[in-house]
């Protein structure tokens, strides 16, 4: 059966039993011997029995939907005679044990097929294939076209070919059922390399880590030699997972799993062991994942256990050299660096994977320490420095955040190719150097495919107006496989890319997916109720605003219950956008006095209050922020944004006066978005267009709040000025 995109060809109808009866010279089937793949063999055929009849190709449908569906044929042993022992006296476990996505009826039918008596199978192609017609019907009673009504004629010439028939249509139903959670089908790039972690097979559990710290510097000698590689923290992440699909027996092949996982095409593996007493062996292998054929082994390597980071650096050099001498003739001329970075060191490496568990669940405060212990350790080490800044940003202490980009800017020689495109993007972020934020990221992500750098390169794209970007570089990577399994973001971006190209239907099954994924995600269900805002689905939103304020939690509720408002808004829609408005108002002021003080619940007020047609009221609410808080420009605009609207010029103009001062006292990202951006929006308030436009305009090179990003309605009062339309009109 030869399976390509989506569709089933079935080439071998019985060519065994076929070759058998047309050759005289040899007998190839004799009467008690078991003849064909132990594995799809149905009980009788096992146990040699004389009387086999078609119900065993119905046998043979369920052994093969049943790898289709779960991975695994529906019995293994280590050798053929296991098998066909335990297709004889075995029952298999249930399709659903392994994949519980699996419909219960499609369960049901391939366990049907799988009965140990022929009796209690489908006793036909034709019984079989009525039930399988049922499971793909649309429920309007529409019959596929291939399942028409046919005439006598043509029917007996169906029933002629019998299972065959049957087979691929059950073939052709379970590949498109198995493909249905995933959202993009596993393609394999040959030009891409992945590394696992080495197997310990040396029976001395203290050696565990060893394999880790090879495959991390495998992997970072594959980044020297600027060949496509997985980042090691993906990678470890991804070999992890397949061990526990593996030990639970849904996982046969680790190698192709792995590869499966990161998308590459290419998979370096090895062992550890130990040898003449105390001494080292390492073995690596490389894989073609594509081919399904191993492509080379490098020659063992000898080492004394003290001498392992020597070994290490050995191994990863000539992964390197014959990555770079037998692939594609781009990595023909690579040449070994003159330095060689020595392997990091025992408790380098421990206080990285330790930091590395905790910033990957966001938990950076506590994963800094452990980055800088690691540092410490081995100051050669660049990965801890790049893990600690981005921590350090999201903490929002940019003073040290500065400080660590100093120090990895002067290990500039010893970064990889990848390490320094990101560190690249993190210098012309500090810069305000947007565009070349996405210089350096395109590069890290054509380096390294599946890796972070395609979340953050969608992240700065979509609020530089590049929403096509940010979404064509988001769906070439699986979110369900490798690091970005448990990544939420990558919804979020891609929701919003959506959005802001208007393509309202994809927003919203990119946010339904969200929810699937991570129940319980405030920010799913907002970019839920984005979308349904944006195409007017009334009855649908008020359900999932009743979900948002039912869950536990303040920050996010507020923020989405306001903004859906502020979408409706930018959509015409005003009528719904006041009852909304009003209710948010209402379960604001619901809110506990601890939890109503903070400053985002008293900013989220202020805006519904604006939004629910009670300006005055809101203007309340900002002047008292102001008054407590005079640096905060974003209060400080809406102040300004609501004077506007009210008709009270002077305050308006006062505010955009100050915000020209206050912006010298901020990075140069929020420099302009104060200077520029803010100063227009209260300009376009107060109905001065031409102004509004000429400060909107200087800002575009750095746009920083995006057409879409969480303050839409402060454009209405020029929505329909055509040169903002123009401007706002996404580039790319």
């Amino acid at each position: 059966v030869l399976l390509s995109e989506h569709h089933a060809l079935v080439t071998d109808f019985g060519v065994a039993k076929a070759l058998s009866e047309a050759t005289s010279a040899q007998k190839l089937t004799t009467e008690g011997v078991a003849l064909g793949t132990p594995a799809y063999m149905s009980p009788e055929q096992a146990a040699g029995d004389t009387h086999v009849d078609h119900r065993a190709d119905i046998y043979t449908v369920g052994a093969l939907a049943y790898e289709l569906l779960t991975g695994r044929p529906p019995f293994t042993g280590t050798t053929p005679q296991e098998v066909l022992s335990a297709q004889v006296a075995r029952a298999p476990h249930p399709v659903r044990e392994y994949r519980d996505a699996v419909p219960p009826a499609l369960e049901q039918l391939v366990m049907r097929c799988l009965e140990k008596r022929a009796a209690d199978r489908w006793q036909s192609a034709e019984e079989l294939l009525r039930p399988l017609e049922a499971l793909v019907t649309p429920s309007g009673g529409i019959t596929p076209t291939g399942t028409m009504p046919v005439d006598r004629m043509a029917k007996r010439r169906w029933m002629m070919a019998g299972a065959g028939v049957a087979l691929a249509a059950v073939i052709a139903v379970i590949v498109v059922m198995a493909a249905l959670p995933r959202g993009i089908e596993v393609r394999l790039d040959p030009n891409h390399v992945v590394v696992g972690v080495f197997r310990n097979a040396s029976g001395d559990p203290s050696l565990d880590q060893l394999g880790e710290r090879l495959g991390h510097w495998v992997t970072q000698g594959i980044q020297q030699a600027s060949i496509p590689v997985t980042p090691w923290d993906i990678s470890l992440q991804s070999w992890q997972y397949v061990q526990t699909q593996t030990d639970a027996g849904r996982v046969r092949d680790p190698i192709r799993a792995l590869a499966e996982e990161t998308g590459a095409g290419i998979v370096v593996s090895g062992a550890v062991y130990l040898v003449e007493g105390d001494s080292l062996e390492i073995q690596a292998n490389v894989t073609s994942a594509t081919r399904g054929r191993l492509l080379g082994t490098i020659d063992p390597l000898r080492a004394a256990r003290a001498s392992e980071s020597d070994v290490i650096t050995d191994v990863q050099q000539r992964v390197m050299v014959f990555l770079a001498s037998r692939f594609e003739e781009k990595f023909q001329d690579y040449v070994p660096p003159e330095v060689i970075e020595a392997a990091p060191t025992f408790e380098a490496y421990q206080a990285f994977k330790e930091g590395f568990a905790l910033h990957y669940s966001q938990n950076y405060e506590e994963a800094i320490p452990h980055f800088r212990r690691a540092f410490e350790s081995d100051s050669t080490w660049a990965l801890p420095l790049i893990r600690m800044r981005n921590g350090l940003g999201n903490l929002r202490r940019f003073a040290e955040r500065d400080s660590v980009m100093t120090v990895l800017e002067g290990l500039w020689d010893r970064l990889s190719p990848y390490e320094r495109a990101v560190v690249q993007s993190f210098r012309a972020q500090a810069d305000g150097e947007r565009e070349q934020v996405l210089v350096a990221l395109r590069r890290a992500v054509q380096l390294a495919p599946g890796s972070p750098s395609v979340t953050n390169l969608a992240a700065n794209a979509n609020p530089m107006n590049r929403p096509r970007e940010a979404r064509d570089v988001l769906l070439t990577v699986d979110p369900e496989r490798g690091r970005l399994r448990d990544w939420v973001p990558y919804w979020f971006h891609l929701a919003n890319s959506f959005l802001m190209l208007g393509e309202y239907e994809q927003a919203l099954e990119a946010a339904q997916r969200c929810r699937q994924l991570h129940p319980g995600i405030v920010r799913c269900l907002a970019y839920q109720a984005f979308a349904l805002a944006a195409v007017g689905r009334v009855p649908e939103l008020t359900d999932v605003l009743d979900e948002i304020e039912a869950m536990p939690g303040v920050s996010r509720q507020s923020w989405a219950l306001v903004d859906v408002v502020d979408f409706l808004l930018f959509h015409g829609r005003q009528d719904v956008a006041r009852d909304v408005a009003d209710r948010a108002v209402t379960w604001l002021e619901a809110r506990p006095t601890v939890e109503a003080a903070t400053l985002s619940q008293r900013h989220e007020y202020g805006r519904a209050l604006l939004f629910a047609g009670r300006s005055g009221e809101a203007q309340r609410v900002f002047d008292a922020i102001v008054a407590e808080f005079p640096g905060d420009i974003d209060n400080r605009m809406h102040r300004a944004f609501v004077a506007a609207r009210r008709g009270n010029s002077a305050l308006a103009l006062s505010d955009a006066d100050s915000l020209e001062w206050q912006a010298e006292l901020l990075e140069g990202r929020q420099r302009d978005q104060a200077r520029w951006w803010c100063r227009g929006v209260i300009y376009g308030a107060l109905g001065d267009r031409e102004r509004a436009m000429e400060l909107f305009r200087q800002f575009e090179p750095q746009w920083y709040h995006g057409p879409w990003d969480h303050v839409r309605a402060i454009y209405e009062p020029m929505s329909d000025y055509p040169p903002l339309q123009e401007l706002m009109r996404p580039k790319g």
